[in-house]
């Protein structure tokens, strides 16, 4: 009886062995079979916000019940394993094992395997499997355009700053300008989110009104990807005085026609450096041919006020070019004359006269 009930036993172990597709670890004096491996699956793709990683096998089978079980995790940049970049040792767990590793460089190729162990008995290794971090998303900071530092305006401007820098798989970008009266932004008159232009991305806030003492503020820029949530460093804070007694010649001529001024960019520097002459109230005027006309158009004020700034003309005329702004304005140096659509502007004793044309 003793003798067939051996028997049985290498016959039940022998038939176990043979339903298992990994073949018995060698030596000791528990057999083992390797762990099955269940995820990362060889060839899988993780996105880098995706980690950390999670190694998960199905338990090996072992032959004895009383020893401890225990599981060798290794992770290398080499499918040979020359270079082993985390080896993590776990106790067997129910059904299946598993392990969390430390965050991996992203943009590359990892191979992993796993062995079983125990009692006296070393498995073998399981063959390596392929696994691929996604390349990481990288967020720039965005640069400034306008209104510069040190800007001092009567109204709120139109905030422009080029687009930042960003690498990887990025999805929906998104801007968020933050106004403040102290540089440390810790309390916010206003916080807008914009999504990214084509080269520039602005931001026009509404439903401030500007201070009647002149009043500092600061503002920052900060782009975040939507999808993953991952956000640049803000721009240094910027500051610009706003005072709505402030206005310029060229602004307070284009508050009594209702328009803006600056509606988009903001130029640079600050008035005061030209004269306005005669004929800039605002008026009804009728040119050669008999056209009638509302006179100073904004084009002529803008052009003006550029020059009120510190600008010649002609850097006048390519920065309204440059920055979105229409004029057929040209400059005419040899006779100190800008010319405009129906009228041009003289320089004549150090002022800007506006002149019909007659001809």
């Amino acid at each position: 009886m003793k003798l067939a009930r051996v028997r049985l036993y290498i016959i039940l172990l022998a038939g176990g062995l043979a339903a298992c597709s990994s073949p018995a670890s060698p030596g000791g004096t528990v057999t083992v079979t390797t762990a099955g491996v269940l995820a990362p699956a060889n060839g899988a793709f993780i996105a880098n916000l995706a980690q950390p990683v999670t190694l998960t096998v199905s338990n090996a089978f072992v032959a004895s019940g009383g020893s401890a079980v225990s599981y060798t995790f290794e992770v290398s940049s080499d499918p040979a394993f020359g270079t082993k970049l985390q080896t993590r040792d776990v106790p067997q767990q129910a059904s299946q094992t598993s392990v969390t590793l430390d965050v991996l460089p992203a943009g590359k190729d990892y191979y992993w395997r796993v062995r079983t162990t125990s009692g006296d008995t070393v498995g073998s290794f399981s063959g390596a499997t392929r696994f691929t971090i996604g390349p990481a998303i990288v967020i720039g900071v965005p640069t400034p355009v306008s209104p510069t530092s040190g800007a001092v305006l009567n109204v709120w401007p139109t905030f422009v700053v080029s687009n930042a820098p960003k690498t990887g798989p990025v999805g929906t970008l998104q801007y968020r300008f933050d106004i403040s009266t102290t540089s440390s932004f810790n309390t916010l008159l206003i916080s807008g989110i914009v999504a990214e232009g084509a080269s520039q991305t602005s931001y026009t806030p509404t439903g401030l009104n500007a201070p009647s003492a002149s009043t500092q503020y600061f503002w920052r820029v900060t782009m975040t990807d939507a999808g993953s949530g991952i956000s640049g460093s803000s721009t240094n804070p910027v500051p610009l005085t706003l005072d709505a007694t402030s206005q310029s010649q060229a602004g307070k001529i284009a508050a009594q026609l209702g328009v803006t001024l600056w509606p988009g960019a903001q130029p640079p520097g600050t008035t005061g450096k030209a004269v306005m002459g005669d004929n800039w109230q605002v008026q009804t005027l009728t040119a050669f041919g008999g056209a009638r006309f509302q006179s100073p158009m904004p084009e002529w004020l803008r052009i003006f006020d550029l020059i009120d700034r510190g600008m010649d003309p002609q850097a006048a005329i390519d920065w309204m070019h440059g920055n979105g702004y229409q004029t057929s304005a040209a400059w005419f140096p040899s006779v100190n004359v800008l010319g405009f659509q129906f009228t041009y502007a003289a320089l004549i004793n150090g002022r800007w006269d506006l002149v019909v044309r007659n001809e």
